[in-house]
């Protein structure tokens, strides 16, 4: 996994949060469980890439990229090892 900011996926890329930045809506984005830890996924970016949604637990949230800048993740790695 590397890490990157939210706003820079595409959709249908998973990730974890690993932490909220100070920014005007960090308490707002804390309240709505966007807390170090939490799994995510993109589901869909608007036409002009702004706003984005997110599936994260059983809900969606839709967020502005300026708000999803202030959101650091790890990305999930898009291949995967299979076992033996």
């Amino acid at each position: 996994m590397e890490n990157v900011r939210l706003a820079t996926l595409k959709k249908g890329e998973k990730g974890i949060i690993t932490a909220i930045e100070d920014c005007a809506v960090k308490q707002r984005l804390i309240e709505m469980g966007m807390v170090p830890g939490t799994t995510f996924e993109i589901r869909s970016i608007s036409p002009f890439g702004d706003p984005i949604a997110i599936r994260l637990k059983d809900f969606a949230i839709s967020l502005r990229l300026k708000d999803a800048d202030c959101i650091q993740i790890k990305k999930e790695s898009s291949t995967r090892q299979m076992s033996a």
